[in-house]
C-alpha cells in the first residue's frame, strides 16, 4: 500500500512538473513589487531571439532573477523589483548563450593541477547528467581557497523520473540540459563543491545541438539602485 501511494505520489509530481515546469515557477526569486530598481534594454547583436535572460547577484548566487523578453523580435528586455546591488547577467538563445558572470573578485592564482582535480569533481558530479563541460573556472590556490566555474551538464539519452504518464510512454525521450554556476572550495586532498546552482534547465530535443557557450563584458556587474537602468542597445562579444 506504501508503495503504491508513493508511486501515484510521484506520478501526480510529474503531471505538475509536465504542466509547470520547476524552471518556471520555483527555480528562480521572485521580484520585489517594493524595489524601484531595475535593468531594461534590448540585445542589438547578436541578432537572435532571446529564449531567456537572467541577472544573477554578485553578492549570493542562490539570489536569480529571471527577466521579461519583449519586442516584435524578442530583442527586448527588463527586469523589475530588484534589490540594490550589482549583477551579471546570462543571456540564452537556441544556439549559443552569453554570460558575464564575476567568479572571482581577487587574483586568479589555479594551477594547472587544480583545474585538473576540479575538472575531476565536475566530472564525477551529477550522474544523471551523462557528459559535463567547463566552460569558464576562475579562482584562487591553495587549501580553504574557493573556485567558481560555468558549466553545461547534459544527459544525453532520454529518463525515466517520473514519467509514466508522458505520452503513455515509460520513459521520455527529450535530454535534459541545463547550465550550473559550480561554486568549489579547496579541501586538501582535492577540490569539493560546495553548491551548484542551476540556470536555465531544459528538456531538449535529441537532434538539437549545444549552445555555444561566449563571454561578454558588456553584461557583467551591472549596478542597480533605486530606478530603472536603460542599458540601451547592448552588443555582445562577437
Amino acid at each position: 500500500m506504501i508503495l503504491r501511494i508513493l508511486l501515484l505520489t510521484l506520478l501526480a509530481l510529474g503531471t505538475t512538473i509536465a504542466q509547470n515546469p520547476p524552471e518556471r515557477t520555483r527555480l528562480y526569486k521572485k521580484p520585489d513589487p517594493a524595489n524601484t530598481g531595475g535593468l531594461k534594454g534590448s540585445i542589438a547583436y547578436p541578432t537572435l531571439p532571446i529564449e531567456a535572460i537572467l541577472a544573477v547577484s554578485a553578492e549570493d548566487v542562490e539570489e536569480v532573477y529571471e527577466g521579461e523578453v519583449t519586442g516584435s523580435h524578442r530583442s527586448e528586455f527588463q527586469f523589475k523589483g530588484l534589490p540594490v546591488g550589482k549583477y551579471d547577467l546570462v543571456v540564452v538563445f537556441a544556439s549559443e548563450f552569453y554570460e558575464g558572470l564575476r567568479l572571482n573578485r581577487e587574483a586568479i592564482s589555479l594551477t594547472p593541477e587544480d583545474l585538473k582535480k576540479i575538472d575531476a569533481t565536475v566530472q564525477k558530479s551529477e550522474p544523471f547528467f551523462t557528459k559535463k563541460f567547463i566552460h569558464r573556472v576562475e579562482g584562487e590556490t591553495g587549501r580553504g581557497r574557493g573556485a567558481r566555474a560555468i558549466c553545461t551538464y547534459f544527459r544525453d539519452k532520454g529518463s525515466e523520473l517520473l514519467l509514466e504518464q508522458f505520452e503513455g510512454k515509460s520513459n521520455r525521450p527529450e535530454f535534459r540540459r541545463t547550465f550550473k554556476l559550480v561554486v568549489l572550495k579547496d579541501v586538501g586532498p582535492g577540490w569539493q563543491i560546495a553548491r551548484a546552482r542551476d540556470l536555465y534547465p531544459v528538456w531538449m530535443n535529441p537532434k538539437s545541438t549545444l549552445p555555444v557557450h561566449k563571454f561578454s563584458p558588456a553584461i557583467s556587474q551591472l549596478r542597480v539602485a533605486d530606478q530603472m537602468k536603460d542599458l540601451g542597445a547592448l552588443y555582445l562579444s562577437r
